[in-house]
């Protein structure tokens, strides 16, 4: 038998008798629960059991603490009537369990009080984060404006789209949690244990935790990672070679040094190149997508996002979709669509002429 199992204890407060059933069930296969972290992305720590007459109690948590160091009056009733402390879960629950020749009586014994004690510790504060999160996301929406389109940056990064869907689990988890606590705290009797659906909730706990993880750790690093500008080509020549439009393309002088940019994820991949020469400057991106409503989303996310200073007019150029803008400065820029393909340029000569249009087919290799 090994001498030592690790596992994650993330019961949530409303499965507390649930938890008491599963403590007593690995107890009773020889694994004592000998620590209980109360950082919940460290698991409890279980040990072969030394005593043949341990029992366990799961409680609501009074608070992180070490009875035997500063015992409260809570602390030494309870150490009086049997029970020892063996740690507190983030999740907010207390584990107990019996000393030696001791057979002690639950501590929560009456139903009523229980459920005052869950609405006071664990519903309320529940309740009132929640309500400051959605008064600050309807905030940040008003402010900002709600996005009805996907991110064009996040449909191109596989890291960002781990970081969309972490996100996204956490906002669902956040919300599931305040409709489990609820139905908890009113139903008329605490319900039966049912210690497989526990199970499941203790293990997205547990990843909801690991998400908490990821956010304060890789988020920040990621976008460091993926918020990189184009540099200088390191080989000009592979870059001729990709489908995009060049300076060359229009009988200008090329660039010796374009400034490039590849990013690419399980959904789309982008290239981005910049030149200029002889005071004329283009700029462009271009999204290989492997869905069409992936090119619809970046479409659209890219039409949102110079509405306000740059407005894209619809124009018929022989694509699918196409798009024109002309500054006061006299600047152009193009937004095309062709397929699950779509190009937006940026240049200081107009684009739009036939000869221009052809060569800029043929450089893109959009096929009518």
């Amino acid at each position: 038998m090994k001498k030592v199992k690790y596992t994650f204890f993330t019961f949530q407060p409303s499965d507390c008798e649930a938890a008491q059933l599963w403590l007593t069930r690995l107890y009773d296969q020889g694994w004592e629960l000998e620590h209980l972290p109360s950082f919940a992305f460290l698991p409890a720590k279980f040990v072969p059991r030394t005593r043949d007459d341990i029992k366990y109690c799961v409680d609501l948590s009074h608070g992180v603490r070490d009875p035997n160091f500063a015992p409260d009056g809570f602390d030494q009733l309870v150490k009086e009537s049997g029970w020892a402390l063996v740690g507190t879960s983030r999740s907010g629950l207390d584990v107990y369990k019996s000393l030696p020749g001791r057979d002690p009586i639950p501590i929560q014994t009456d139903p009523a009080l229980f459920k005052k004690a869950f609405f006071r510790r664990e519903l309320l504060p529940t309740l009132l984060v929640f309500l400051i999160v959605v008064l600050f996301l309807i905030l940040l929406g008003s402010t900002l404006g709600l996005r009805t389109t996907l991110p064009t940056e996040l449909l191109t990064s596989n890291l960002g789209l781990l970081n969309a869907v972490t996100l996204l689990y956490m906002i669902v988890f956040a919300f599931v949690t305040v409709g489990w606590e609820l139905r908890f705290w009113l139903r008329s009797s605490p319900p039966t244990p049912n210690l497989r659906l526990a199970r499941l909730k203790s293990f997205c706990g547990t990843l909801f935790y690991l998400c908490w993880l990821f956010c304060l750790i890789l988020i920040p690093l990621t976008r460091v990672i993926t918020a990189e500008q184009p540099t200088p080509a390191q080989d000009p020549q592979a870059v001729a070679t990709l489908p995009l439009l060049r300076l060359e393309d229009l009988d200008l002088p090329d660039n010796p040094l374009p400034w490039f940019r590849r990013q690419s994820s399980i959904l789309a991949s982008a290239l981005e190149l910049e030149e200029t020469t002889d005071g004329i400057s283009l700029t462009q991106k271009r999204w290989d997508c492997r869905f069409g409503w992936v090119a619809d989303q970046i479409v659209a996310d890219t039409l949102a996002s110079y509405e306000r200073y740059m407005p894209y007019t619809p124009a018929d150029l022989g694509f699918d979709q196409s798009w024109t803008y002309t500054s006061d400065s006299g600047f152009h820029s193009l937004l095309l669509r062709q397929g699950n393909t779509v190009v937006q340029l940026y240049c200081s000569l107009d684009l739009t002429t036939p000869d221009r249009l052809e060569r800029l087919r043929d450089a893109l290799e959009l096929a009518s």
